[in-house]
């Protein structure tokens, strides 16, 4: 029986006050659907920035080196971050509420972009690069106590099915925030239009993190260190010593070990192209702030129509097979720009290479909790992320090197040959666990 569509919105709109009252039984599917709102909230809110930064920075004059910069000096303040940050979540009995004033600390800089224009013309592009790179500081933190956190939130084996639900949902309501701001900022003066969006967005993300706080965990994420919380002065003289212990245990953790080294390739493989991608469009092909939309919703598009084959690739491989084969196709995306001249084309292709994209980002972050150690699992992940940092520093700083040397076109051909070195790197991670696997079933 069908109901009317009045009865629909009305039931619709008394689940979204019971999720959020906690007033509902099952607190699992609460969880996946507070979850997919949080991911809503935070797209909103990241897409009114992140995909602008690029262009905005063109437009305040930044050099190609300040441009490579907004991609390694993140990263570089990330690498400082992550390992105390996480280490410090770990520290917290209350690991939501520590997550959540970091979240705030990092979304505050959204507001802060916004007066970037108050500023002298030949010192705007400078204050980008220093206020990109020092919003990742405890955007790092919040990142690693986030993936830490929702371990505890969706269990191992509903992920799959409950993150492609988030990241469809994300896709769909960023591209829509993406496509309107970019036609919004084409139509308003410059550099008025940058200046709301920015400041639409951090008022976005006062309620991203509202969400955030009604998540429940259905599981301890374990105990603090000394079993409470840990003083700020004493927990910064027992870092070193801390870490010290940490790398000396993690030298065991082979199958941890081995997945970082790979998806640290990877990932310097995926991002040396990424500034390349930026002055590309805008420089040669003359992007504007509508077509970088239309490029992200073409990415959007073929990002949906893969995520239904992926859950269900995931759910009979496995997110580490899933990743591997995922991986293998993001090559197309330096090699498609290599020799394209159009716009157009670019976005064609993009379909294509959103439908192989969905896989990787629906496979990593699984195959990443797959093969972290249960026990302070938020600081293993901040180490992967450390790790994972290194390459993002040295990465567009690269990219720009080559492109300073051999041109687009031979720095997109090198990108493409490095993302399937990446894929086939995975590839070998997956037959060694597959063959470590087979021999422990055959000598229990």
């Amino acid at each position: 029986m069908h109901l009317p569509q009045h009865e629909k919105l009305k039931n619709g709109l008394a689940l979204l006050k019971a999720d959020f009252s906690g007033c509902t039984s099952d607190t699992l599917a609460t969880n996946i659907r507070l979850n997919n709102y949080h991911g809503i909230m935070s797209t909103l809110a990241q897409n009114l920035v992140g995909p602008f930064i690029g262009i905005f920075a063109v437009r305040l004059g930044a050099s190609n080196y300040q441009i490579g910069l907004l991609s390694s000096a993140p990263a570089l303040m990330a690498l400082l971050a992550m390992i105390p940050g996480a280490k410090y979540v770990d520290s917290r009995s209350n690991k939501k509420r520590v997550t959540a004033a970091f979240m705030w600390a990092h979304r505050l800089f959204f507001f802060l972009l916004a007066l970037i224009p108050l500023f002298a013309e030949d010192s705007r592009a400078t204050i980008l690069v220093i206020l990109i790179a020092a919003m990742n500081f405890p955007g790092a933190i919040s990142n690693v106590g986030w993936q830490g956190f929702i371990a505890n939130v969706v269990p191992s084996e509903r992920r799959a099915a409950a993150f492609a639900d988030r990241n469809r949902l994300m896709n769909i309501v960023g591209t829509l925030a993406v496509l309107g701001a970019g036609r919004m900022l084409d139509i308003m003066p410059f550099p008025l239009g940058y200046r709301i969006m920015f400041t639409l967005a951090f008022v976005l993300a006062i309620g991203e993190i509202w969400v955030f706080s009604r998540l429940k965990e259905l599981s301890p994420s374990g105990t603090p260190a000394h079993g409470q919380d840990v003083p700020w002065p004493r927990f910064l003289l027992e870092l070193p010593r801390s870490i010290a212990a940490d790398i000396k245990g993690m030298a065991h953790q082979k199958r941890f070990l081995r997945f970082t080294a790979t998806s640290l390739f990877f990932h310097f493989a995926w991002q040396v192209a990424w500034p390349l991608f930026t002055l590309y469009q805008t420089r040669e092909l003359g992007a504007n702030n509508l077509w970088i939309s239309m490029l992200t919703l073409s990415n959007t598009g073929g990002t949906l129509l893969g995520y239904g084959f992926w859950v269900r690739y995931t759910q009979k491989y496995g997110s580490l097979k899933t990743l591997f084969i995922s991986s293998l196709g993001m090559f197309m995306v330096p090699l498609v720009h290599a020799y394209s001249r159009s716009l157009t084309t670019i976005a064609l292709f993009n379909i294509i290479t959103g439908v192989i994209f969905s896989g990787v980002m629906l496979s990593l972050f699984n195959a990443l909790l797959d093969m972290t150690p249960e026990d302070r699992r938020t600081t293993s992940i901040g180490y992967y992320n450390t790790a994972i940092s290194l390459g993002a520093i040295a990465a567009p700083l690269a990219g720009v090197a080559m492109l300073n040397l051999f041109g687009y076109k031979v720095a997109f051909l090198v990108a493409a040959a490095l993302r399937i070195l990446g894929g086939l790197a995975f590839g070998a991670v997956y037959w060694l666990e597959t063959a470590e696997q087979k021999k422990s079933a055959a000598n229990p």
